[in-house]
């Protein structure tokens, strides 16, 4: 029997508890950054109350101006920061740091307001010691952990082409105490790039990958932050010098409109006009030249492009806070279930597999413990979070990494874990909290002929795959496993019934696969259950 969507919820909710294990931002989080902007003329003390500060690392405030006299600061308040009074500075950054969130203020902005002064002429060699002291004064003044320069477009080239940009900051960095921060947020075109004689002086650099579209400029029919986008801007700023340690990848929390839809839309805006389900997709309407649409980014490209951020960068940055929805369709939410562990991996004896030290298994310097036959890490977080969590980073099985005996000596092994709930596309299922060990979500209200897919995942060689997946049915049904679209047929699994939507059980299967990379399909024969995630290793 297939379960109804709206059956198996009803269901779920009467009859099983939210219990499962909370995390922040864990031990990659240490290192990883998610930089949250909140617009000044948005009511930042309201924000940043609704705001889920635990899924962040560094807050920006924006945008702060000097006047045309180079002040920042009358009265205690700020001159030029729209909507933003000294309380609701000091009320912002007490809270962030009581969450253990850094706090910038972001200077200048894409559209200067009426009461900024001239920055052409601001930063000229006469100017620009004035117009440093104050900002470093700002810093001062509110506690502040840094400052975000974000000067851009024509300002910023006109600033350049005069020989001032990179003096600048070099002058707010060697002004800035030892501990904080300066950084920068920048655009990707020719003209609206950060000098790469300026990069030495940021501890990291914000990619501004937006807006190939908008109201009154792009080609028609485009999308406005496709993946592609973010895959070329981090290509350019690669190959202008910036490090991976510096690269922060930004994504967009708004869309746009055409063609009969309002021009500009916060996400919450598309999720509570157009429903849930808007969440899972990146368009409404239909998305060509002359069509009535609606182009942002939804949860899966939210998660792919927070997936490509911890490959090649340090972390995402995103525009902005206010913009985002609560509860299960939180795109903060999305991005912090990718870094807190559901982006895929691959590992090895050497980097994959507990090593033991004085008679404990550690991972990456982290102590695990040996439970139902996977190791699950013990993170200690000094300076970020002030108690030890338990989380469950990748479960490593046990006969994988040569068994649970200190004198074992095992050999290299391929293991690939994917989160089933970071598909970068899919048709029918929709995501929930689940209970199984580890907490996060499962992918759910699965019904016949529903799919979902995992694009870029890499296999290194040819040969034998065991494939397991973490799954739970009332009654049984079946999936089957495939490659780029079905193209290539890997078999199919029965599921077992487990007698309820969160009694959790492992299938398993083992296929054949070439070395490439794929897109990894998983396709439902029946409905009526729920996967968390699957896993492959190399036999």
């Amino acid at each position: 029997m297939t379960f109804s969507k709206n059956i198996a919820r009803k269901l779920f909710r009467a009859s099983t508890a939210c219990l499962f294990i909370t995390s922040s931002l864990l031990a990659c989080a240490q290192t990883t950054k998610v930089v949250g902007y909140i617009p000044s003329y948005k009511n930042m003390p309201a924000v940043i109350d609704r705001t889920d500060l635990t899924k962040l690392t560094h807050l920006n405030l924006s945008f702060l101006n000097p006047n045309a006299s180079g002040l920042v600061l009358s009265g205690g308040n700020p001159v030029c920061m729209e909507g933003a009074s000294a309380n609701d500075l000091h009320y912002v950054v007490n809270k962030a740091h009581q969450a253990g969130v850094k706090v910038l203020v972001s200077i200048a902005g894409g559209v200067l307001p009426a009461c900024s002064g001239n920055w052409q002429t601001l930063l000229q060699p006469a100017n620009r010691a004035t117009v440093v002291n104050n900002l470093l004064q700002f810093v001062n003044t509110f506690n502040l952990d840094g400052l975000d320069v974000d000067i851009e477009g024509v300002v910023l080239t006109n600033i350049d082409n005069a020989g001032n940009y990179t003096p600048f900051i070099q002058a707010l960095r060697n002004g800035l105490p030892a501990g904080k921060l300066l950084t920068s947020a920048t655009a990707s075109y020719v003209g609206g790039m950060v000098p790469a004689s300026s990069l030495q002086y940021f501890d990291f650099v914000n990619i501004m990958s937006y807006d190939a579209i908008g109201p009154g400029w792009g080609q028609a029919g485009a999308e406005h932050s496709p993946y592609s986008m973010a895959v070329s801007d981090i290509n350019i700023w690669k190959a202008r010098g910036l490090t991976k340690q510096k690269l922060v990848l930004g994504v967009p929390f708004y869309g746009y409109g055409f063609n009969g839809y309002a021009a500009a839309y916060d996400y919450n805006s598309i999720v509570n006009q157009f429903g849930a389900s808007a969440a899972q997709t990146d368009v409404i309407g239909t998305r060509c030249a002359g069509c009535s649409y609606i182009t942002y980014n939804g949860i899966p490209t939210i998660r792919s492009k927070t997936q490509l951020a911890l490959q090649e960068g340090a972390g995402v940055m995103i525009w902005e806070l206010s913009q985002d929805v609560a509860g299960a369709n939180s795109l903060l939410a999305a991005i912090h279930s990718q870094i807190g562990g559901g982006n895929s991996s691959s590992s090895s004896t050497a980097s994959g597999c507990p090593a033991w030290v004085s008679g404990k298994q550690y991972y990456a310097g982290n102590k695990v413990s040996y439970q139902g036959g996977y190791y699950i890490a013990e993170y200690d977080n000094p300076g970020y979070i002030p108690t030890v969590s338990t989380y469950f980073w990748e479960p490593i099985s046990a006969s994988a990494c040569g068994g649970t005996s200190s004198s074992s000596s095992s050999t290299a092994v391929f293991t690939k874990l994917i989160q089933a709930e970071a598909y970068t596309s899919m048709s029918g299922v929709q995501l929930e909290t689940t209970t199984d060990t580890g907490g996060g979500q499962n992918v759910g209200w699965i019904d016949a002929n529903d799919w979902m897919a995992h694009a870029n995942v890499n296999f290194p060689s040819s040969g034998t795959y065991r494939v397991e997946y973490r799954v739970a049915s009332p009654s049984g049904a079946s999936l089957s496993l495939d490659l780029n679209a079905g193209s290539i047929q890997l078999g199919q699994v029965t599921i077992p019934a487990t007698g309820g939507w969160q009694n959790w059980t492992t299938v398993s299967h083992t296929v054949t696969i070439n070395a490439g990379t794929y897109s990894v399909g998983i396709f439902a024969a029946q409905g009526g259950w729920n996967i968390n995630w699957l896993r492959f290793t190399k036999l």
